[in-house]
């Protein structure tokens, strides 16, 4: 004799004061496991080797020959001493050979962070304290880096780096892209020697006078034509030849990488040349200027009450990019070699290199895009290649600083330009994000068009703001879907088109109509949108005055009340009402003034099931709001209807279910569902008892746990005066007293069999699959309408399976 065995599945949400009681348990732990990841160099140095070794030394001194020119460059971009930048990238690389999780990131100066300090300092520079010799530059450089430094770290003390993940991908990639273009127009004048131009204005008016005034271009033009042409002419070299000759990729490669050592090295000694052997008293061409050497300034930085007054307002600005810059590099690379970072880790490593760098002198630094970019395809092994960096900046400090003196401005103005011109998007990028969603391009567009008209900081705010609006929005107002089956069948039948009264749910007397079905044929049915894009024609009403409704997001407070209206809009326009209207129009509701003989031929509200699988978040508004749909779908049907939910595993939307009560339904006449949380504890309480007193018999007493099934509805009882189902699934279940004791154990979910031939909820209205939830509305609705005695109801019989369906 067979045995069909049911598997109970029941998840009671667990109790808050539990939840408390296991973190404090588990308190010294997370302790243990904060600080220990606050330094992952302590996971890979155990590991290190000698071919890892290697391979970090020829990655450090190839970032080391960009690094050294870069950020002298950068630093001119923030309107800075040259060796600022040198200070700036020391710090940074030394920090994070200790504290950074990605093997590929240099932190140190950037052109995108060079432009907003250089914003920030053109208003100081415009105060009178500083005209006066109150603040000084280096004072106003160290205060930046110390409070933008302080921000950072708090904000990854707290663990806030998830607010990180609020800014999408296209307000980055905009950002970058105009503030890229930006920093090209503002260093055209350089390369091209036009004198007299402000670069402080907005960009599109220096492009403009740059182009008026090129006819004024003096002898640094020759020094920045020539580096252009040398920086892509050898990189359009290497490109070429490493198509075409392969298996000399790598050699092409630090050839290319080594073009800025190279033209610096070059152009720097003909400026030595000319100005040390020509009858110049004054270089006839701008040059870098006498470069301090070693670490001068170092000290503890002094703050200005004042100062700090007047950068603060920017501090946000400064931290936002900070941050934003940073982090998109790290995950970015991080995806392109396969490793994952941690951006709370991040911002604290950002947050101690300003910190520290102030006492360096140093000015605000983070990832370098470029530079990042060169240390991943120089094949970087981990981050201790970031200490030779280091140490060729220290040797260029100490060692170099007499030659720094004879760079060309225009020179290095070239350099700025091609490294900053791979930022730069063309129009297959505004195309990518067209085709994908409009709503992206319009997010990208701020952020690109902004950074030519304004501050960069209003670059980030506008696109970052707008990008959160799209989500509030597509968060307020998410995708539903109303579901009816399609008959999965062995044999190849073609689908029909169904006209939009089929779609709306009650029977017609059409010859291919299949509204009359046997319950059984539901198991295999599969359930679909009735506006699927292909399959939305093949799809069948469930069965008369039955709505299956599926949210596709999370149920929250900004979409809970949407959802509820939707719900209730389709309850409307595919049923009829219980109680027609009153005949005198006096006699209705103002808000329902509608024919009275319209819709006489939809059937009447039977159930609502509501596919909740893909939802994994309720909360209290939502389960309110639920609760009032209820009430509404009552007066509009004028009877109780049954809900019928399908579950996924989520404990907050079976609580949220449980506390309205929607898990047995139980109600007083009119009135709202009684809470099952309260049941639930009492349940618990008896079953505790239950599985104490049946833990003493011995395993005789276990293997007598067979499970008794019950293919039928169990009869409807009274309840208060109200009238519900104890369990109106086909799948109505009895569990001898042990086995139900024992389900209710958190080790052991299912009971104990052999075999699972399906899987149920102790719970009556609460299932695990729309095929269940589905046949479970159906049998209940013809329990329903067969109660109903009424001859002048006309019915349509199902022959073939002897049911009649009486159509209301």
């Amino acid at each position: 004799m067979s045995t069909t065995t049911i598997a109970y599945v029941d998840n009671p949400p667990p109790r808050y004061i539990d939840d408390a009681r296991s973190q404090v348990r588990q308190f010294p732990d997370h302790v243990r496991s904060y600080f220990s990841n606050m330094l992952p160099i302590l996971h890979w140095l155990p590991k290190y080797n000698l071919m890892w070794l290697w391979g970090d030394l020829i990655c450090g001194c190839t970032v080391g020959a960009v690094v050294v020119p870069q950020s002298m460059a950068y630093a001119k971009i923030a309107s800075l001493p040259p060796e600022y930048g040198l200070y700036s990238s020391f710090v940074g690389v030394v920090i994070y050979t200790f504290l950074g999780t990605s093997k590929d990131i240099s932190i140190g100066t950037t052109a995108i962070m060079s432009l907003m300090v250089s914003q920030v300092f053109l208003g100081i520079q415009a105060t009178p304290e500083f005209q006066s010799g109150e603040w000084t530059t280096h004072q106003f450089a160290v205060t930046m880096a110390l409070f933008a430094g302080i921000i950072s770290l708090g904000l990854s003390v707290l663990r806030l780096g998830i607010l990180f993940h609020f800014i999408c991908q296209p307000a980055v990639a905009g950002f970058m892209a105009g503030s890229g273009l930006t920093i090209v127009i503002n260093q055209f004048a350089k390369v091209f020697g036009v004198p007299n131009i402000d670069t402080t204005e907005a960009p599109y008016l220096v492009f403009g006078k740059t182009l008026i005034n090129l006819n004024h271009s003096t002898v640094d033009a020759i020094f920045g034509v020539l580096t252009l042409v040398w920086l892509y002419g050898v990189r359009y070299l290497c490109q070429r030849l490493t198509r075409r000759y392969p298996q000399h990729a790598r050699k092409f490669f630090f050839f290319n990488i080594s073009r800025n050592v190279v033209v610096i090295v070059v152009t720097t000694f003909l400026s030595w040349v000319i100005n040390h052997f020509g009858p110049y008293e004054k270089s006839p061409f701008g040059i870098l200027g006498p470069v301090p050497p070693g670490f001068q300034l170092m000290g503890a930085p002094k703050v200005d009450s004042g100062l700090v007054s007047a950068i603060m307002p920017n501090i946000p600005s400064v931290v936002t990019l900070l941050i934003m810059e940073h982090c998109s590099i790290a995950t970015s690379l991080g995806k392109q070699s396969d490793y994952r970072i941690d951006v709370n880790q991040e911002i604290l490593t950002i947050g101690l290199t300003n910190i520290f760098g102030s006492f360096f002198s140093a000015y605000p630094s983070t990832g370098s895009f470029s530079r990042s970019a060169v240390t991943s395809k120089s094949g970087a092994r981990t981050p201790l290649l970031n200490i030779f960096v280091a140490i060729i900046v220290v040797l260029a400090l100490y060692a170099l600083t007499p030659a720094f003196q004879y760079i060309p401005n225009a020179s290095l103005a070239a350099i700025i330009t091609h490294a900053v011109t791979d930022l730069i998007v063309g129009p297959s990028v505004w195309r990518r994000f067209w085709r994908y969603h409009p709503s992206e391009l319009v997010i990208f567009a701020a952020a690109y068009v902004i950074s030519l008209f304004t501050r960069i900081d209003v670059s980030v705010y506008v696109p970052v703001g707008l990008s959160l609006i799209v989500q509030l929005y597509r968060s307020a107002r998410p995708e539903y879907a109303i579901l009816g089956r399609i008959k999965m069948s062995s044999s190849s039948t073609p689908c029909h088109s169904y006209n939009n009264e089929k779609k709306q749910g009650y029977i017609t007397d059409d010859s291919d109509s299949d509204s009359s079905y046997d319950a059984s044929e539901l198991k295999d049915c599969r359930f679909f949108s009735f506006t699927h894009p292909t399959l939305g024609h093949c799809v069948h009403p469930i069965a008369p005055g039955i709505v299956a409704f599926q949210p596709r997001d999370n149920m929250l407070f900004e979409n809970s009340v949407y959802y509820a209206e939707k719900l209730m809009d389709e309850v409307k326009g595919t049923t009829r009402r219980g109680k027609p209207l009153a005949e005198k129009m006096g006699d209705r509701p103002w808000n329902d003034t509608g024919d009275v003989g319209k819709g006489r031929d939809k059937p009447v509200l039977q159930a609502i099931i509501m596919d909740l699988s893909g939802v994994h978040q309720m909360d209290y508004s939502a389960a309110e709001d639920l609760k009032a749909a209820v009430k509404q779908a009552d007066r509009y049907s004028g009877r109780p209807v049954p809900w019928y939910f399908v579950l996924n595993d989520s404990m907050a939307v079976r609580k949220g279910l449980l506390y309205a009560g929607f898990g047995t339904q139980r109600r007083k006449a009119e009135g709202p569902f009684r809470s099952d949380l309260k049941k639930m504890t009492l349940k618990k309480n008896k079953d505790d008892s239950s599985s104490s007193s049946s833990s003493s018999s011995g395993s005789d007493q276990e293997n007598k746990d067979v499970v008794k099934v019950d293919i039928k509805i169990e009869e409807k009882e009274k309840q208060d005066g109200g009238t519900t189902v104890v369990k109106s699934s086909p799948l109505s279940h009895e569990h001898d007293s042990n086995c139900w004791s024992q389900r209710r154990q958190k080790q052991q979910q299912l009971c104990d069999c052999d075999l699972i031939h399906c899987i149920d909820d102790v719970y009556p209205y609460f299932f695990v699959s729309m095929n269940d939830a589905a046949r479970a509305a159906y049998i209940q609705t013809i329990n329903t309408l067969s109660s109903d005695q009424s001859d002048d109801i006309p019915s349509v019989i199902d022959e073939e399976n002897g049911i009649q369906l009486p159509q209301r």
